[in-house]
């Protein structure tokens, strides 16, 4: 993962100048740091800085990236199993985006649409002076826009101090300097071009930014007769009605022709993903990564592990493909806010999953960090860091998921630091699967037709509530997020399931059994018999950060007074 940063200007440069902005791109790309100045023939001061965290190729690519068509800033993965995984993502991006220098706005943009995986990106063509920038269409990685009376400013982070707006997921935006037009192309294959003024367009930034989920809004498109009784949902109901034992309905569940198909599926899938994630990176932990040694057999990937159901899947997957003179960091983090104790439901389930791991890999030596955090510390941390990594997002909710991964991927025990430098997230699971309290809630007043439409409204709006505040807060230690529920063919072909599919929210599968009972069942039968029944327990509470008593609220300074709505 790398920081990225641009300043734009017809005066002098003063953000790039920060020493705060500096340290927090530093964190997030930590084994390099550049400075380019270029002036373009209108006058504009460009300023591009960029740090490196080296992920892909066999040695790292400096960025900014330049040559005679243009500039590139780029920061992330691409996952594309047609490139060639001995050749830097960056230097192939750059080779695709320079390949016709007259550099037509059109050849620029099929090029963009094609990367597959998370990424946020600047490029500046020299040919036609106009400025590139996107993130990825799901969103997973941070890009923040502010604009003060001097310059505008593009970054991976910024902080409390700039009115930033984090970049839209839902176009191309393409700033033309000579006339200081935006063109907003879309993700289709068709394009519909939008055309605005820059400071119109930031308007409209800032009211989007504001909405609540309640202002989300989706057309749902229901391709299947969800009102007829399908044999698949007569079957899950006879079974949940007759079967009292979870393990015993799992078993009978699994047997059925269409789930089974759906079970292999979808684990063909998620080793597919996972596989992908964990072939591209150099395999070294940090001290190796330092001297160059080649035969590392400390732990290069780590997994943020609550012991639930999403991360534990990840960790007995990615035990396949990573060297098994490698050991697996298993992040775990409890604070005591309120209790003497560090003994938090994810403490005590992540030991519980421990052990489940260590019967079916034996052989692999699974580190598990317990992450203590006590309230002084919590409270230090969010003033002076969490906060200006969460922003713009500023609700408690922000504030407590912030602080459970920011102290998660940093990694740090009564021992030691992890020296991990991939870090696995069960990002995107409870979206896929159905796993939130409101799928119930939903189920039950509306049916198979309001169910399916909340599944498409949590994903078509999960670009806009975490991931890039998630980004941000994880990369702050250097870490690389991959997050393989999140990858583009398996969610694809997820979000075309049936909903009963996903999840079966009903009143005779009760928690820990209907919420995601897809994935349940992959976990029953990838041999996690006891985790595919644990029931789904929010970060926040888990590892009691925040209490279910806190209400939602809006930061009403820079530094984390809160004004409760």
């Amino acid at each position: 993962m790398c920081g990225i940063f641009l300043e734009l200007s017809c005066e002098k440069c003063s953000i790039v100048n920060d020493i705060d902005v500096l340290r927090r791109l530093k964190n997030r790309g930590p084994d390099h740091l550049q400075r380019k100045d270029f002036i373009s023939e209108i006058g504009h001061h460009i300023v591009f800085v960029a740090s490196v965290l080296w992920m892909q190729g066999p040695q790292m690519t400096l960025q900014p990236l330049e040559n005679e068509c243009g500039i590139l800033l780029y920061n992330g993965d691409i996952f594309d199993e047609s490139w060639d995984s001995r050749t830097s993502d960056t230097q192939i991006i750059m080779e695709k985006l320079s390949y016709d220098c007259d550099s037509q706005i059109d050849k620029v943009i099929n090029v963009l649409k094609s990367l597959k995986g998370p990424f946020s990106l600047i490029y500046y063509c020299k040919v036609t002076n106009k400025l590139y920038f996107t993130r990825d269409r799901f969103g997973r990685n941070s890009l923040l826009i502010h604009k003060n009376s001097n310059s505008l400013v593009l970054s991976s982070v910024l902080g409390t101090q700039y009115e930033n707006y984090e970049v839209p997921v839902s176009h191309i935006s393409v700033l033309d300097l000579n006339t200081h037009k935006i063109l907003l192309y879309t993700w289709k294959a068709t394009d519909i071009v939008q055309q605005c003024n820059l400071s119109d367009w930031l308007k409209t930034l800032q009211l989007k930014q504001s909405l609540s989920d309640e202002d989300f809004t989706v057309e749902a498109n229901i391709p299947w007769d969800i009102d007829g009784l399908e044999d698949t949902v007569s079957f899950i109901e006879s079974v949940a009605k007759k079967t009292k034992c979870n393990v015993t309905i799992m078993k009978t569940l699994s047997q059925h022709p269409e789930i089974q198909t759906t079970i292999n599926k979808i684990i063909y899938l998620l080793n597919k993903s996972i596989q992908k994630r964990l072939k591209r990176q150099p395999n070294l932990c940090r001290n190796c990564l330092k001297i160059t040694e080649i035969n590392c057999s400390h732990s290069a990937v780590g997994v943020l592990f609550s012991g639930g159901l999403d991360c534990t899947i990840l960790a007995l997957l990615a035990d396949k493909y990573v060297p098994k003179n490698q050991s697996i960091d298993l992040l775990n983090v409890a604070f005591n806010k309120e209790n003497p104790t560090y003994d938090v439901p994810d403490r005590i389930t992540g030991r519980k999953s421990l052990e489940e791991l260590r019967r079916l890999c034996p052989l692999r030596k699974w580190t598990f960090k317990e992450i203590n955090v006590p309230k002084e510390e919590l409270e230090e941390f969010q003033i002076n860091v969490i906060a200006d990594l969460i922003y713009p997002r500023q609700t408690i909710l922000d504030e407590s998921l912030g602080s459970a991964l920011w102290f998660a991927a940093r990694g740090q025990d009564h021992h030691s630091v992890s020296n991990c430098r991939v870090l696995f997230s069960g990002t995107g699971a409870d979206e896929l699967f159905g796993g939130y309290t409101r799928h119930r809630a939903v189920f039950k007043r509306l049916g198979w037709a309001g169910l399916c439409k909340e599944l498409q409204l949590d994903w078509e709006r999960i670009p806009y509530r975490n991931l890039a505040r998630d980004n941000r807060v994880i990369c702050d230690h250097g870490r690389q997020p991959r997050m393989p529920y999140l990858d583009e063919e398996f969610a694809e072909f997820v979000i075309h399931l049936k909903p009963w599919l996903k999840c079966f929210p009903s009143k005779h599968l009760g928690h820990g059994l209907g919420d995601k009972l897809m994935l349940r069942l992959v976990a029953y039968n990838i041999g996690l018999m006891e985790v595919s029944t644990f029931p789904k327990r929010a970060l926040q509470f888990g590892s009691r950060v925040a209490n279910k008593n806190e209400k939602d609220c809006n930061y009403d300074s820079l530094r984390g007074t809160v004004c409760y709505k």
